[in-house]
């Protein structure tokens, strides 16, 4: 007899969608996104539904994306580093995916395999401090916090005015101008950093 075949991991996923890159170094390059279930921080600020999800396995998201019309895959969340990725990576890249994946920082990839990594930090409990792309939510007069992270790319996107407490009571803008021009007027005196935006909330798509 020969061994049993060994049980392939399953990943708890919140959703996953075919959109285009909204923000950052990849603004406007189409991609699937992969959206994990659950993550470590709760901020007050977050504006994405992370909670539910359903288990599949890495076959399963495979069979999900293989039609669409890109290479470009985006792991995101939620909080994705607080699984072992390291079946699915393994799988998306034997077949030419191109893998980035967005992170708190607060947990270590378990392999070197991604392509491309964005780190938004939340606090200064970090065990990745390297990264190719460092993105800090911004509220006025707020300044960003890099917690020593070295990055090749360093980019300011502004809070969602719903949980910014400067501007006042809850609202269910997506957008603030105060909010947008206090990030323009901070890089304008620190150019090291680049402005960014949610612009796929502004068309009203994922």
């Amino acid at each position: 007899m020969g061994n049993a075949k060994q049980q392939s991991s399953l990943y708890k996923v919140n959703e996953i969608f075919y959109s285009y890159q909204a923000e950052g170094f990849w603004a406007g390059k189409p991609a699937i996104f992969i959206r994990f279930a659950e993550c470590n921080l709760r901020c007050d600020f977050c504006d994405t539904e992370f909670l539910t999800g359903i288990d599949m396995s890495v076959a399963e998201i495979m069979a999900n994306i293989r039609d669409y019309k890109t290479n470009f895959v985006v792991l995101t969340g939620g909080e994705p580093l607080m699984n072992d990725t390291t079946e699915l990576v393994e799988a998306l890249k034997a077949e030419d995916f191109y893998i980035a994946v967005e992170t708190n920082g607060m947990y270590l990839p378990k392999h070197d395999l991604f392509d491309w990594i964005t780190l938004s930090p939340k606090n200064d409990k970090l065990k990745l401090k390297k990264c190719n792309e460092l993105k800090v939510l911004l509220g006025i007069d707020e300044i960003p916090e890099t917690y020593g992270i070295e990055s090749e790319h360093k980019f300011i996107s502004p809070k969602n005015p719903t949980h910014d407490k400067a501007i006042g009571s809850h609202t269910a803008d997506f957008f603030s101008s105060n909010i947008a021009q206090y990030c323009y007027r901070y890089i304008l005196k620190h150019p090291e950093w680049r402005l960014t935006f949610q612009t796929h909330k502004a068309i009203g798509v994922k």
